[in-house]
């Protein structure tokens, strides 16, 4: 081996073992204040080789995640249906209760209610299209390339006298929408971690 050929060994195993030590981040070199450089395509390519180890390193750590997800994931779907469970136990003693006072309701406890909705009504859209043609022109009708009832407008401008028919501000028999009536019902509350009583899972 010549003195040239040994000189370049020595330089590239002395930017080997500053490479090693810094492993990837920034060390000092025989200069204190000299950050270090790479000098040669042999520290180039174990430069490269370091960044593609922490890739390596942040997919590993990614996996981890999703595992750790995966499994919490279960857990969560296996304690939902435990959940569902006794709601169905609550529910159906409720329902028992309520068949013999409709007044029924259960406040007793700090972690569960079970009270009844009052029975509504609300406008629902049964024929779109009809509505539309019968308000076309209007501001109830909002022109663009295909027409698109306006409903939130216009169900303002709507009402039941009887429970059944609909009529508009002028007393005019409304067709292409009905009284849709949610019956009573009993639903089951919980305290959210707000503190506010929910029907909604967390």
């Amino acid at each position: 081996m010549t003195e040239e050929a040994i000189a370049t060994a020595k330089k590239n195993v002395e930017g080997s073992e500053q490479l090693t030590n810094m492993i990837g981040q920034w060390v000092k070199t025989d200069d204190e204040n000299k950050p270090f450089q790479v000098e040669n395509d042999d520290q180039l390519r174990w430069v490269f080789q370091m960044m593609e180890e922490k890739r390596k390193e942040i997919r590993a750590k990614k996996d981890m995640i999703q595992q750790a997800t995966d499994y919490y994931e279960g857990q969560i779907k296996d304690l939902r249906q435990d959940i569902d469970y006794f709601k169905g136990l609550a529910m159906q003693y409720a329902e028992e209760q309520a068949d013999e006072d409709p007044n029924w309701s259960f406040k007793e406890s700090p972690y569960g209610r079970i009270t009844r909705t009052k029975e509504s009504s609300k406008l629902a859209v049964t024929d779109e299209e009809a509505l539309i043609k019968h308000y076309k022109g209007t501001s109830f009708v909002e022109e663009v390339v295909q027409d698109k009832l306006k409903w939130d407008d216009l169900k303002k401008n709507l009402s039941s006298p009887d429970g059944q028919h609909v009529t508009n501000e002028d007393g005019e028999l409304i067709n292409g929408v009905e009284v849709v009536t949610k019956p009573s019902a009993l639903v089951m509350k919980h305290k959210s971690v707000k503190g506010s009583w929910v029907e909604k899972e967390d």
